[in-house]
């Protein structure tokens, strides 16, 4: 491998993308920041590496117009080799990029029955390479990037294609690689938009909180969450959750405003602190009108009996149905492979009724779960 070269400006960055228009194959990775140093999911590196050998990182914050590269990442007859792709999947959607061929190692190792599928354990398994991981959890968006994480960066592309080739291989060699190609149709295809937030509470506090104090406190977050768009800085780090808890419950803490501990500096100021106090009253007001209850909310005799006959109802599906199939997958294709093809999550999405079969994954899960159900006899027309 040459040198990574690293990519800090429009003209460099343009004539590089010329340069992997013309190519058939490209191994890639991105490097991000997801609200631990900053509000957001943000692109903070980008790692190409060309069957010639040669890598290159792409600086994001100092190339302002990567539409070039989401043309190449489009483009079908370019394949894109990448491992643990949903993230970064996720990242060039919100980049309003939809890349298309798609060949994600991970999937490869998973179809293959490799019991760990990180990349560095599958590069030490089939290569017997060690990896650095030491800059794993480095702030990505500090600038100058060090050389530490230049090498940690270009690491997790220099060897992707070769992988690749190795996989397939193998893919191949145990008649999965039709399973792996829906596999990737599924990846292309599939919505990365995140779900709409409908309340900032978490399931404990939905739980635990009455109606009267999860209004208050949703409110409070909001706030925070807001405020935390404008310093750029994640939520934690703008006003801590005991803060906003100590609001909750004693609002004389907004006197104190000035002086609290675990509030950023830039908000820190009579103008939030009047801010944040309508806020509170807001909600007050709003869950007064609304006779809120003010107590944590009990479930009737009725309630109790319907949740019991609903989770009876699920063990009972789950152990007649989906863990003989289960085990019939581990026979058939091995026990790593199968809760790829039918995990706890599946199961539990289908019992539901919140997913049907038809909507769980590639067309060969579907087949092979149907498969152990016809050997078995097991009728799942109420999941179709």
């Amino acid at each position: 491998m040459s040198i990574p070269i690293f990519i800090q400006n429009q003209k460099e960055f343009e004539s590089l993308s010329h340069h992997l228009s013309g190519l058939t194959t490209i191994a890639l990775d991105t490097e991000f920041d997801n609200n631990h140093f900053a509000y957001g999911f943000t692109l903070c590196l980008i790692q190409i590496a060309t069957p010639s050998g040669d890598c290159f990182l792409i600086d994001p914050f100092a190339v302002s117009d990567l539409n070039s590269l989401w043309k190449i990442l489009e483009n079908p007859n370019i394949e894109k080799v990448l491992h643990d792709s949903g993230e970064d999947m996720r990242l060039f959607y919100l980049h309003g990029c939809r890349p298309k061929n798609i060949f994600d190692t991970s999937v490869a190792c998973k179809l293959l029955n490799f019991e760990k599928i990180g990349l560095g354990s599958v590069l030490n398994e089939v290569f017997g390479i060690e990896s650095n991981k030491k800059k794993q959890q480095s702030n990505w968006l500090k600038r100058p990037l060090i050389d530490l994480q230049l090498e940690y960066a270009a690491n997790d592309v220099i060897h992707l294609l070769t992988l690749r080739d190795t996989l397939a291989q193998q893919l191949k060699n145990q008649q999965r690689w039709q399973w792996f190609g829906e596999s990737m149709k599924f990846l292309e295809t599939k919505t990365y938009a995140s779900k709409p937030k409908n309340t900032f509470l978490s399931p404990k506090e939905l739980k635990e909180l009455s109606p009267f104090h999860q209004h208050i406190l949703n409110e409070l977050y909001r706030f925070r969450d807001e405020q935390a768009q404008i310093v750029k800085k994640p939520v934690y780090q703008v006003i801590s959750e005991k803060i906003l808890y100590d609001i909750l419950h004693q609002p004389d803490t907004l006197l104190e405003w000035m002086a609290l501990k675990g509030i950023h500096y830039r908000i820190q100021n009579p103008s939030i602190a009047h801010k944040i106090t309508q806020v509170y009253q807001q909600a007050l007001n709003a869950a007064q009108q609304a006779n809120l209850p003010a107590t944590k909310l009990t479930l009737t005799g009725s309630q109790v009996m319907v949740i019991q006959q609903r989770t009876s109802r699920h063990n009972l599906l789950k152990e007649n149905i989906f863990l003989p199939i289960k085990r019939w997958i581990e026979q058939q294709h091995g026990s790593l492979i199968t809760p790829y093809i039918l995990s706890n999550e599946m199961i539990n999405m289908l019992i539901s009724g919140e997913s049907k079969l038809s909507e769980i994954g590639p067309l060969y899960q579907q087949t092979i779960i149907k498969q152990a159900a016809n050997a078995l006899a097991i009728d799942l027309s109420d999941f179709e």
